[in-house]
């Protein structure tokens, strides 16, 4: 198998020289991606990211045909920019390209960083797209299994990302104090209050373990992947066709009707576990109801009905 030089460290000249990394050309890719996941984890990073990062790379790795040390950013500028995918994807997959080769370059696999020259990616303000309580009763009563069930409750009713989904574990809640804990993104560990639904629906699952653990696996619990594809099988199975609605919607339909209810939007940033207030903001839809109501707050006033130009008789006015 023929071997590819890879030159040293640039961050440090002593090294000019000496210390190459030896790196397959066929395997190459596997081992890079290998080292890039143990860096990933060791920012802390969530799981589902590092799969992401992997699959945006591994789709690379397919199109451009080269070793991760042969890549151009010629190759990066042709992934982002091939056609049928949205700006909120061009951005992540740049986001991708950047932290891997920023990676390889501070790692001392490359001295260059082609991924340095990809233009910003502008991407418009996303916009809350939650499901009607209408749907999610749907969801709930349109022949979802009872672990499916549960699924949707949790991500209506705590706010519940698929990935915290899928590792409820019954040690999480604490039912006489009426709290729930889970790990959210970048692995920050969050204690939240306890929905009267879902202590309720606790009865039902299991005391011990996982909540919805995984086959054929001693102590694992499903992916955040099987969480998404069952509650999308229960869209489907409701009747519901919109493709804008997925199983994160659910987490949509928290903010948005909280905020109906006249919650404080810094209580849901809380209940969310975002970092920035603008973030929940896109969650939290406004309602034509209330639309309706501000429009209306608005005090109606007497408009002329004629202009009166050169008139010098009372003017006639009608009520608006």
């Amino acid at each position: 198998m023929a071997n590819v030089a890879v030159a040293p460290r640039p961050r440090d000249p002593a090294h000019q020289g000496f210390g190459l990394r030896l790196v397959g050309e066929i395997d190459g890719w596997a081992e890079v991606l290998s080292d890039f996941a143990d860096f990933q984890r060791s920012q802390g990073l969530s799981d589902t990211t590092i799969r992401n990062r992997h699959s945006i790379l591994r789709t690379l790795a397919r199109d451009c045909g080269r070793g991760p040390m042969d890549v151009t950013a010629s190759d990066l500028r042709k992934q982002v920019g091939r056609e049928g995918i949205s700006a909120g994807s061009r951005r992540t997959y740049r986001g991708a390209m950047i932290a891997f080769f920023s990676f390889l370059q501070e790692d001392g696999y490359r001295v260059d960083n082609p991924a340095s020259k990809l233009p910003t990616v502008s991407a418009p303000r996303g916009v809350p797209r939650p499901f009607s309580q209408d749907q999610i009763s749907a969801m709930i009563e349109g022949g979802a299994y009872r672990k499916t069930r549960a699924m949707i409750l949790i991500g209506y009713f705590q706010g519940f990302r698929v990935s915290q989904i899928a590792r409820v574990h019954a040690d999480d809640l604490d039912l006489l104090e009426g709290t729930i804990r889970t790990v959210g993104k970048g692995a920050k560990v969050s204690t939240f209050p306890l929905h009267p639904v879902i202590k309720q629906l606790a009865r039902s699952m299991p005391s011990q373990g996982w909540w919805f653990p995984a086959r054929g696996e001693r102590d694992g619990h499903i992916h955040g992947s099987s969480v998404t594809n069952l509650i999308t099988l229960a869209k489907k199975r409701a009747g519901i066709t919109d493709p804008h609605l997925t199983p994160h919607s659910l987490r949509h339909a928290f903010a948005t009707d909280m905020i109906e209810n006249g919650v404080d939007i810094r209580v849901i940033q809380e209940l969310l576990a975002h970092s920035s207030l603008s973030t929940t903001q896109i969650y939290t839809g406004v309602s034509a109801r209330r639309k309706r109501e501000g429009i209306l707050t608005l005090p109606a006033r007497d408009v002329p009905a004629r202009s009166n130009r050169g008139s010098s008789g009372a003017q006639v006015t009608t009520k608006l």
